[in-house]
């Protein structure tokens, strides 16, 4: 640091010692110059004309000396040699290559290893006050919709606006029915027009994910009825959810063996229209889930099962199973499989 400091004084230095010389060269200048204007006619005229010329650029050297001497002072960058309006550019810091910037890894969730349990709501398009009321709840669940009823459309548009999953509830043909007006698939339709009732009534709602069995417990049981409609599911990708209203239900068999998605009801909540039989119900249900890992269970759009999935929206965070919905259902059962094969 010492040997800098002399090192800019004695520069400093030779810069005055040089101003101060020709500050004195210009000085006797201009006094020749004044001379030769008072007494010109002691010099001739080339010499004048010299003399002014010298001065003239001699003036030009004085203003850019001073410049510079105020210049050593104020502005270092005149002193480096730099141009006074000349920015130093800046550059960005040169990182090694061995030095990484530090990446913000998210935090993973830890993973829900509960039991699930999906909650399907039949019976939906009959009651449109029923159905805004169960879309405003948290807790995940799937509707399935009659089709051709007289609020099936506004149904679908409800859960399609709160992004809940539906069904097609499509009737079939029960044990107890003799009047076709009961069903819409049954006995004595031959395959053609099964296929053809069951594209209709698929198209008459915006979105449904697949079909369940609205009652059926004879239909069902007939792989002639029921193998046309799996034939539908499949051209469509969609599932197929067996409500299971019989025991004699061939309709699970029908749609692994056609290789679609098919998942399989195991109860009924709401058989009893109470809405403390149906929490007892539910609560024997949460226990099954438990002993088997997955469940799925039915209840439908009534003012007791209202008032029971009214309460457990409240609770249903804080249960040993988890709810899902049947497409996320769908999901886990195919990834175990996948599991399986390999």
């Amino acid at each position: 640091m010492d040997r800098m400091g002399r090192h800019y004084k004695n520069k400093e230095s030779l810069i005055n010692g040089l101003l101060k010389l020709a500050l004195l060269a210009v000085l006797s200048l201009v006094l020749l110059f004044a001379f030769c204007r008072i007494y010109p006619e002691k010099f001739s005229p080339s010499v004048v004309r010299r003399v002014e010329s010298i001065s003239a650029t001699a003036d030009q050297f004085r203003s850019k000396a001073v410049s510079l001497f105020r210049g050593d002072k104020d502005d270092p960058k005149v002193i480096s040699g730099m141009k006074p309006q000349e920015e130093e550019k800046e550059f960005p810091p040169v990182m090694s290559k061995d030095v990484q910037a530090e990446e913000e890894v998210p935090p993973q969730k830890t993973p829900d290893k509960r039991p699930i349990l999906a909650i399907v709501v039949d019976d939906g398009g009959n009651a449109p006050d029923m159905a805004k009321k169960v879309a405003s709840f948290d807790l995940p669940l799937t509707w399935a919709i009659l089709p051709y009823t007289r609020y099936a459309g506004e149904t679908a548009a409800i859960a399609d606006a709160a992004g809940i999953p539906y069904l097609l509830h499509l009737p079939m043909q029960a044990e107890i029915d003799n009047d076709s007006k009961e069903y819409l698939v049954g006995e004595g339709m031959d395959r053609n027009r099964i296929r053809e009732v069951t594209v209709q009534a698929l198209n008459s709602l915006p979105s449904p994910i697949g079909i369940n069995n609205h009652r059926g417990s004879l239909a069902t049981s007939k792989w002639d009825i029921m193998v046309p409609i799996i034939d539908v599911l499949k051209e469509r990708r969609l599932l197929f959810l067996d409500s299971r209203t019989s025991g004699k239900s061939v309709a699970y068999e029908a749609a692994k063996a056609a290789g679609i998605m098919t998942l399989r009801n195991r109860g009924f909540l709401d058989g009893t229209p109470d809405k403390d039989s149906i929490k007892a119900r539910f609560d024997q249900v949460v226990k099954t889930t438990l002993q088997r890992g997955d469940m799925i269970v039915i209840c439908h759009f009534r003012p007791a099962t209202l008032l029971f999935l009214e309460t457990l929206n409240k609770e249903y965070t804080k249960l040993p199973v988890r709810l899902v919905t049947i497409p996320e259902m769908a999901e886990t059962q195919k990834e175990n499989e996948d599991g399986e094969e390999q």
